[in-house]
């Protein structure tokens, strides 16, 4: 649930608060006749009301308009508060801002020669290409051997900047720039993640955490409770945590279906909020919460699309590739493209809302029609399993 928009300076106004020069000078006159004091030059132009002004009116409507409605007021809620101010709202309930982490996962190197001994040094570098719209590098963190007889090695590697953008499915990183002597080919593979990279918690999120610590205070083994203490994770957000109950394992059992926001949830992750909430004992007498990656839902994208006339061969080439970026960040494969709609489990992904964007976004794109239905979604989220783009020429 996105937070209010709260125009602080209509709820003064609404109350009688003076927001105007003419109201405060008002006031001010009806203050003055009340005291039974009569002022006669009060002409706007006369240097009385002009000092007036300037040394009563406009520091009263600073005062009002800029300090109360647009830094007091505001800062005093969380569903307004942002930055500093907001920070102080998570002290009071136990709760601090989450920071940048930087993804590290294993890459797997191989070979040419499986009777060699290969270092990888540290450094090296393993990136994407622009499939995605951006390039992610990872890279080497520590010299490491290949000893013969091994055709290939898993290496720890630490993305290059901090933030959820990396976290990317199998497959991605596979571009060597510089390759090590001796080695062939890199990848990512399989479930690689081993600590999911996190972008610095928002405002908009810490706030959601905040409203749910409220809840939580209890300390009630409720979802409330759960979703605080999973939430405290990096790169985990409190909205994207769901819950199954009715006992899918028996009496007293529930299951919170966990997701990112970018790429699949690492399985490392998992294991670390389970050890979390069941070895570290952070669960209620008799509960028995069990999280797990939130299901994916293979999906084959089809569709075909129209352009504009007198457009090039070129321009129609990345026309096509930033389509396919945008359709691969809606459907949680990067973080680029904030305007774009993401897939979400419970819910209703439309089809129709993503052409409007595509559209919104590429000025030469003049018709998308697609070949799937709106995806209805229960407790799993789609994922792309192929995804088919058909340049039908001009539009007529």
């Amino acid at each position: 649930m996105p937070r209010p928009t709260v125009n602080f300076e209509k709820i003064l106004a609404d109350q009688g608060v003076p927001m105007t020069s003419d109201a405060v000078i008002k006031l001010l006159e009806d203050d003055v006749v009340a005291a039974n004091s009569i002022i006669s030059n009060n002409s706007a132009m006369s240097p009385f009301w002009k000092l007036f002004a300037a040394c009563v009116v406009t520091p009263v409507l600073w005062l009002i308009k800029t300090l109360l409605a647009n830094h007091v007021l505001p800062a005093m809620f969380a569903a307004t508060a942002t930055e500093k101010f907001l920070a102080l709202k998570a002290w009071d309930v136990g709760l601090e801002p989450k920071a940048a982490v930087k993804n590290q996962g294993n890459i797997t190197f191989f070979k040419n020669d499986i009777n060699a001994d290969i270092i990888v040094p540290a450094g090296t570098i393993v990136q994407t290409d622009n499939t995605l719209g951006a390039i992610y590098k990872v890279i080497v963190l520590a010299d490491t051997l290949i000893p013969s007889g091994v055709l290939s090695a898993a290496i720890l590697c630490e993305a290059e900047t901090a933030g959820a953008g990396h976290n990317l499915a199998a497959g991605y990183y596979y571009v060597l720039p510089s390759a090590p002597a001796g080695i062939e080919s890199a990848r990512n593979v399989g479930n690689w993640i081993t600590r999911a990279g996190a972008d610095k918690e928002k405002d908009e999120e810490l706030a959601l955490r905040i409203r749910n610590q409220s809840a939580a205070v209890g300390n009630y083994h409720i979802d409330a409770v759960y979703r605080a203490a999973i939430s405290t994770f990096a790169g985990i957000r409190s909205d994207l945590l769901y819950f199954e109950h009715n006992a899918p394992r028996g009496p007293g059992t529930a299951n919170c279906h966990v997701m990112v926001d970018v790429g699949e949830t690492p399985q490392s992750l998992i294991d670390e909020i389970n050890d979390y909430i069941n070895t570290q004992g952070y669960h209620g007498h008799g509960d028995d919460l069990r999280a797990q990656a939130i299901a994916d839902a293979p999906t084959d994208l089809s569709l075909e699309y129209w352009h504009a006339a007198n457009v090039s061969a070129e321009d129609i080439a990345l026309l096509a590739t930033a389509m396919e970026s945008r359709i691969r960040a809606a459907f949680r494969e990067s973080n680029l493209y904030p305007n774009i709609s993401r897939t979400a489990p419970q819910s209703v992904f439309a089809f129709s809302v993503l052409s409007s964007e595509l559209h919104a976004d590429l000025a030469t794109l003049k018709s998308v029609r697609w070949t799937n239905a709106d995806l209805i979604n229960g407790l799993e989220l789609p994922r792309i399993n192929s995804l088919t783009i058909i340049n039908r020429g001009i539009a007529q």
